[in-house]
């Protein structure tokens, strides 16, 4: 019985290192080990983000919340609503659903009062983005629109 127990011991040794040792040999990110090659790849210079921003009645842009933004407190869900609006012709849509939510949450953004609300693109330099840092490097509108009666 001892011999038998010593033997699937073994095997199991085996299996369990041969899992961990193929993706390695493999060289893929797959099931049982995952490798995450997408956070060991060299980050571009610039990134391009979606947003959705209040603009003031000076002009000043103004960050919104995730549930603001849309409707959800996910930053992927919302990144990936935006990119989809912006890339299918729907920003004009999104942006009025912003407007509409920002309007309902009352009358400040960071204590500022938003007069409007841009749907738009941002490209940021990647390290000052990830220092918070950055200003845009350049922004690109796709959509404008009131809060309100414009106020």
């Amino acid at each position: 019985m001892d011999r038998l127990r010593t033997h699937r011991w073994a095997i199991a040794t085996v299996m369990v290192a041969a899992a961990m040792v193929t993706p390695v040999v493999l060289d893929r990110d797959s099931f049982p080990l995952s490798t995450y090659p997408m956070y060991a790849r060299a980050r571009p210079a610039e990134v391009t983000l979606p947003a959705a921003v209040a603009v003031d009645g000076e002009g000043d842009v103004h960050r919104l919340s995730l549930e603001l933004v849309g409707g959800n407190d996910d930053p992927l869900i919302v990144a990936a609503e935006l990119r989809d609006a912006i890339a299918g012709g729907r920003a004009d849509r999104t942006c009025a659903a912003v407007a509409s939510r920002v309007e309902a949450a009352g009358d400040t953004v960071d204590g500022h009062r938003p007069v409007a609300i841009e749907v738009v693109t941002e490209r940021y330099d990647t390290v000052d983005r990830v220092l918070d840092e950055a200003d845009p490097v350049a922004r690109r509108v796709h959509a404008r629109c009131p809060i309100g009666d414009g106020r």
